[in-house]
């Protein structure tokens, strides 16, 4: 023994990093319990858990009356700040049946329309019976080669009713065209 005393620094060892990371994870979790924001909360009984593994889902029936009763109401649901709103109740809209309303612009169906039609043929053959707002030429997406048919909006159903009385079996090309009202694209 040469009789220095000679201080050595100490590396942390495991147990000090493990105890620093679970001081860390504490105070993180402590932070984000004060902040309201990312945690868990049950769909059912809003308590702290995932819905799957809530103890009151056999109770279902009762929150579901809960949930009307909230629903009924007529107030928006609240969100979460950030959280995904759906365009149809965007900028405080309520969603119901009247903005989920079909275009209401006349809007009629062309078909048996040659192969080598283009939107610009269309335009020629439609824009003499009034202001056309739209034009779909449907097209096959791997070869852009016409479909067929066609759907063309008018802004007035006047113009629209004019097109489809002349243009009806009309012969355009070597092909005869079908021309009828366009049914709602949900039926």
């Amino acid at each position: 023994s040469s009789g220095i005393n000679a201080e050595w620094p100490l590396r942390p060892g495991k147990k000090d990093q493990e105890e620093k990371k679970e001081d860390g994870l504490a105070e993180k979790m402590t932070k984000l319990k004060s902040s309201g924001q990312g945690m868990v909360v049950c769909r059912i009984c809003k308590g702290p858990h995932w819905t799957k593994q809530c103890p009151y889902k056999d109770t279902l029936g009762v929150a579901l009356d809960v949930q009307q009763d909230e629903a009924s109401t007529g107030k928006p649901p609240t969100r979460a700040p950030g959280a995904y709103v759906p365009p149809s109740i965007r900028k405080g809209e309520v969603a119901n049946d009247t903005t989920r309303q079909r275009d209401e612009n006349p809007t009629i169906r062309v078909s048996n329309l040659a192969e080598e039609t283009s939107e610009k043929d269309l335009q020629d053959l439609f824009k003499p019976f009034g202001p056309v707002s739209r034009i779909y030429l449907a097209k096959d997406k791997n070869t852009g080669i016409s479909k067929g048919f066609a759907y063309i909006t008018y802004n007035r159903r006047e113009s629209a009713e004019s097109a489809l009385q002349t243009l009806h079996r009309y012969r355009y090309g070597h092909l005869i065209l079908q021309v009828e009202w366009a049914k709602p694209s949900g039926s």
